[in-house]
């Protein structure tokens, strides 16, 4: 940061350093990351489509300005057994622009794709709880600016209950494996989510959400988010969900506001 605030050379040298920040400072584009440990039933599919991802963060110091935009963001899930389906997903459309200084520097391009399975490996009908597994692999078919530079995957853990009639609470434990800032090695990359849902009606549901982070680099790298949201039952098949979540940290962006449409058939 110190060194882009130093930054009184020419626009050709600026722009480069724009381009190195869109590297390393981008705006994670994440989906919520509450997952829920139920299946899709065997012959039926559900998209889950981020129709707008937007994303903001501010680095403290008078530092590089990213904001990042994603349309159509995509995932696909397939049920195969009533314990078991197939995901398949991509970033159909990824924007990331630096700004610093007055000057601004944008990359766009498709995103990476993500292959996952989810096995619901318990569950109690008295209770309504469940949990599961879900095995990932990230596939950088991107350009590295706007996605990942190296294969990557993990484990996600989703566990839920439904203690009171329309009241849902629920958590997440996910490990990642990650290519570390160095490129000789991976680092390791630990997630909790907590989550909480609460029915209004038939038809509409408010749900908060808090996100920490953790890497094996460092403890003092951690990142927490805190988000709250609204789903909406439009038919039997279409529900809207949006979200906005807002970075508890500085290393956390520090807002990203989500349109998604979940549609099952």
């Amino acid at each position: 940061m110190r060194a882009a605030e130093n930054l009184r050379v020419t626009p050709r040298i600026v722009r480069l350093a724009l381009l190195v920040f869109i590297g390393g400072l981008v705006v994670p584009l994440q989906a919520q990351f509450a997952e829920t440990p139920i299946t899709v039933e065997p012959g039926r599919f559900l998209a889950e489509i981020d129709g707008i991802r937007f994303a903001v963060d501010q680095a403290a110091g008078g530092g590089p300005k990213v904001t990042a935009l994603a349309v159509a963001s995509t995932l696909l899930t397939a049920g195969l057994t009533p314990r078991v389906d197939i995901q398949i997903g991509a970033d159909f459309y990824v924007r990331r622009t630096v700004e610093l200084k007055g000057f601004s520097d944008s990359r766009s391009g498709v995103g990476d794709v993500y292959f996952r399975t989810k096995w619901n490996f318990w569950r109690d009908a008295s209770t309504g709880g469940a949990a599961a597994i879900i095995p990932y692999v990230i596939v950088p078919t991107a350009n590295s600016l706007v996605g990942s530079k190296t294969m990557r995957g993990g484990v996600i853990v989703p566990w839920e209950i439904k203690p009171s009639e329309g009241f849902t609470a629920g958590a997440n434990f996910a490990w990642d494996l990650v290519r570390n800032d160095a490129d000789n090695g991976y680092d390791s990359q630990f997630a909790l989510n907590a989550i909480a849902q609460q029915q209004i009606t038939k038809s509409l549901a408010l749900y908060a959400e808090s996100t920490f982070t953790a890497t094996s680099a460092g403890m003092s790298l951690w990142e927490g988010r805190a988000g709250a949201g609204v789903l909406l039952q439009v038919t039997k098949s279409i529900q809207l969900d949006y979200e906005v979540v807002r970075g508890l940290n500085r290393r956390a962006t520090d807002w990203e506001h989500v349109l998604r449409v979940n549609w099952g058939w």
